[in-house]
């Protein structure tokens, strides 16, 4: 704020708590001399030379309003009396209004696989601007950097997504759009077949998730042994089961068994 004494000199204390985007608070104590009515304010862009006057009255709060945002501004201040007669100025202040936030941030959108992950995002923005962020989804959470003031971190994590869908959502940072997007989950097929004499559990199409394994269990009838199993179209050693790890493609299994 700006106290304007008795005497008319003007002190800085604290400015910055009374300084908006486009305003001054200016504060006076009341002068001790019965002769003063009222003060007026005085300020321009160039030290000592000051472009305009608004009369306060004889109050002691006075804001000056519309300030050109990011400039600075110089101010002086002088008491007159009932006849007219005015002071001389009084020690001058000089005070920068804030620029305007504005806020950026990098990057804006992310993809992740089906199996999730983490990740982070950038604020950019001016000292003292205030941003939230927070998350529109269940499936995505805000890890850290929840709020800030300047420039700063969101931290995020994202679960995996376990449906064949893709998931997208527009989470808001700092007032702006942030777009994750979760690729649904791919799915394989494995053709599993068995011939006369025996069985093969699961049979026909089972559809399996990328990257997942699949067991398929095999029993030959009484009297039947199982002769040899073939795996898209080569045979393997034959088994009472037989397993697909890390499945990445359709396959096929068929059993073949004899008496």
């Amino acid at each position: 704020m700006v106290i304007i004494d008795d005497n008319m000199a003007i002190y800085k204390q604290c400015i910055d708590s009374y300084m908006s985007h486009n305003h001054v608070m200016i504060i006076a104590d009341p002068s001790a001399d019965s002769d003063v009515v009222g003060y007026n304010v005085y300020y321009g862009t160039a030290s000592g030379s000051y472009t305009t006057k608004v009369n306060a009255g004889n109050a002691t709060t006075y804001i000056v309003s519309n300030l050109q945002a990011g400039s600075t501004y110089y101010f002086a201040a002088t008491a007159y009396d009932s006849y007219g007669y005015e002071s001389s100025y009084s020690n001058q202040l000089s005070a920068t209004v804030p620029s305007a936030c504005t806020y950026s941030i990098s990057p804006t959108s992310q993809s992740f696989a089906a199996s999730g992950g983490t990740g982070s995002v950038g604020v950019t923005t001016q000292s003292g601007c205030a941003w939230t962020a927070a998350s529109a989804a269940s499936w995505m959470s805000i890890t850290s950097g929840g709020s800030g003031t300047g420039s700063g971190t969101v931290g995020y994590s994202v679960a995996a997504n376990t449906t064949t869908s893709s998931l997208i959502a527009a989470s808001t940072i700092a007032g702006l759009a942030f777009t994750v997007t979760v690729a649904g989950v791919t799915t394989y097929t494995i053709t599993a077949s068995a011939g006369t004499g025996g069985t093969i559990s699961p049979s026909g199409a089972v559809n399996v998730n990328s990257g997942s394994s699949q067991t398929f269990t095999i029993s030959a009838k009484r009297g039947y042994r199982t002769a040899y199993i073939v795996i898209d179209g080569k045979s393997v050693r034959s088994a009472n089961s037989y397993t697909f790890t890390d499945v990445t493609a359709n396959h096929s299994i068929s059993v073949l068994f004899v008496w």
